[in-house]
């Protein structure tokens, strides 16, 4: 678990309501999250393009972005914006049967500005496991510096 911060397995009980659309400033009460997990062995391959769907019409209504990186069987997703729809939409996400074996590898305040202030949601489709393998391994700052050198290497969609 990283430290400060509570396991989603003590939060799966809470009811999640929907927020109100809306628009916040891109900086405002900028927090950031970063997990992995593995494709559900039930789960098609074709569910990726619906939760990418979801997400890109999701995030643009709760002031969130980020990206989600998929080797063909294991998804990281680092997502930045305002607190508390970030915490609500990592509780549905961590119980989402798509995935399996979420790992919340970090979570708090964003150090600076969006990474991604240009994506609702960020794809890349990477052929080599190696990068999220290393990158699933860390934690907490470690594996955000690791996320901002891999970055460049993407071709984000």
């Amino acid at each position: 678990m990283i430290p400060g911060s509570q396991s989603l397995m003590h939060v799966s009980r809470v009811r999640v309501h929907p927020s109100p659309r809306y628009r916040l400033p891109l900086n405002a009460d900028l927090h950031c999250a970063l997990y992995h997990s593995r494709l559900a062995p039930d789960a098609p391959l074709s569910c990726v393009s619906d939760v990418i769907k979801t997400a890109r019409s999701f995030n643009a209504s709760h002031g969130l972005t980020g990206i989600m990186v998929f080797d063909g069987q294991h998804f990281l997703q680092y997502l930045e914006g305002p607190q508390q729809p970030l915490w609500d939409l990592l509780v549905r996400i961590a119980q989402d049967p798509r995935h399996v074996n979420f790992t919340l590898q970090h979570r708090g305040p964003c150090p600076g500005e969006r990474l991604f202030r240009n994506w609702s949601m960020g794809y890349a489709l990477v052929d080599d496991a190696d990068p999220l393998a290393e990158l699933g391994a860390l934690v907490g700052e470690e594996a955000l510096a690791k996320l901002h050198e891999m970055v460049p290497m993407l071709d984000i969609a």
